[in-house]
């Protein structure tokens, strides 16, 4: 059984419909110019909107979810930031993905450059073993090294049979892992 499937699922502003069954231990890769629909498409899988034509069906998920522009609490230090999400989501820190992207655990959110927020965001999507990670452009604002980490990480949790949906300008990173490419 499918974790969530559209059927004809669209909005009329856009000028196609989607048809796509998202499975467990599926990695789908979505690609395309601005303004194609990829967000949309995210925010329908999501429930953030609903459908103008067409059914979204879903069971219920754990959803790990990285928005293109990552919101966190800058006047909180990263540890108790961390922490909190850790006790919200009943899991436990990576610290090994933690120390691997380097971040600076001992600042505010506020201090961090904005690779470091974008690498803090990437650490709290993964908190609470979901079942679906959908990563929204991923890459903005990291560096080659922080890029690498970041696939390699992926690479394990799809291996362990989490599901991904990733939305990104440079599919070429991502296209040996997907078993669907959708260029919109």
């Amino acid at each position: 059984m499918p974790l969530i499937s559209l059927n004809q699922a669209g909005k009329s502003y856009l000028n196609h419909q989607f048809n796509l069954c998202i499975n467990p231990s599926d990695f789908i890769l979505i690609s395309g110019d601005n303004g194609n629909g990829k967000t949309t498409l995210i925010r329908l899988i999501l429930g953030y909107t609903r459908p103008d034509t067409g059914t979204i069906e879903s069971r219920k998920l754990k959803i790990g979810y990285l928005p293109e522009k990552a919101m966190l609490p800058l006047f909180v230090k990263v540890v108790p930031y961390l922490k909190t999400l850790a006790r919200i989501k009943k899991s436990n820190i990576d610290h090994d993905l933690v120390e691997a992207f380097h971040i600076p655990i001992s600042k505010s959110i506020y201090e961090l450059s904005k690779g470091n927020q974008q690498k803090l965001a990437i650490v709290s999507t993964f908190l609470g073993q979901p079942d679906l990670i959908i990563l929204d452009e991923p890459l903005s604002g990291l560096d080659e090294e922080s890029v690498m980490i970041l696939k390699a990480h992926i690479e394990k949790k799809k291996d362990e049979g989490m599901s991904f949906i990733v939305s990104t300008h440079t599919p070429e990173l991502f296209v040996h892992l997907a078993n669907q490419h959708l260029v919109l």
